[in-house]
C-alpha cells in the first residue's frame, strides 16, 4: 500500500496531540504528589528516564520560582516557563514588566535574584556564546528582555 504525503499530516497532528496530553498528565501527577520515579515508570514506553527526570526537575524549579516571586510581590514582574519535555528541558525566566511603567526598573533584576535566593535558585544563561558568565551579564540580558535559565544553587561544601 502506497502512503501519500497528505496522509502524514493528520497522523502527525494526532501524535503531537497525544504527546502533549501525556506530558500534561505527567505534570499534573507530579504536581499532585506522585514521585518522579513513579511518573517515569508509568510513561517509560514513551520517554527515557533522563527525559522525565530532567523535565520534572524543570517543573519543580518552575513552581518554586513562581512561589518565590509571588511571595515577594514580584509575580507580575516576571514570567516563568518550562521549555518542555524535549531538550533542553529547563525552566526559564523573562522580565514581564514594562520598563517605562516600572519605577526603578534597573533594580528589578537584583530584586528577582534576591527573591529566588531564598528558594535556593539562581540565574544562568541558556546555551551561551559568552566566555565569562557573570551576574552583571545575566542581569543586563534579563533587563533587555532576554530569557535566562533558572538553576538550583549548589550547596557550599
Amino acid at each position: 500500500m502506497e502512503t501519500k504525503l497528505e496522509d502524514i499530516r493528520p497522523e502527525l497532528d494526532n501524535y503531537l496531540g497525544a504527546k502533549g496530553g501525556l506530558v500534561d498528565a505527567m505534570t499534573n501527577a507530579f504536581r499532585s504528589g506522585a514521585p518522579a520515579m513513579a511518573v517515569w515508570r508509568s510513561v517509560a514506553p514513551a520517554f527515557s528516564r533522563d527525559q522525565v527526570k530532567q523535565y520534572l526537575a524543570a517543573i519543580a524549579l518552575h513552581d518554586s520560582a513562581r512561589k518565590a516571586l509571588k511571595e515577594t510581590g514580584l509575580g507580575a514582574a516576571a514570567d516563568v516557563s518550562v521549555t518542555g519535555i524535549d531538550a533542553p528541558r529547563e525552566a526559564r525566566l523573562v522580565i514581564a514588566a514594562d520598563p517605562d511603567e516600572t519605577p526603578d526598573y534597573q533594580a528589578l533584576a537584583g530584586k528577582i535574584r534576591a527573591a529566588l535566593r531564598d528558594f535556593h535558585i539562581t540565574l544562568d544563561l541558556p546555551q551561551s556564546e559568552h566566555e565569562e558568565i557573570t551576574d552583571a551579564l545575566i542581569d543586563e540580558l534579563l533587563l533587555d528582555g532576554e530569557p535566562v535559565r533558572l538553576v538550583k544553587q549548589q550547596p557550599r561544601t
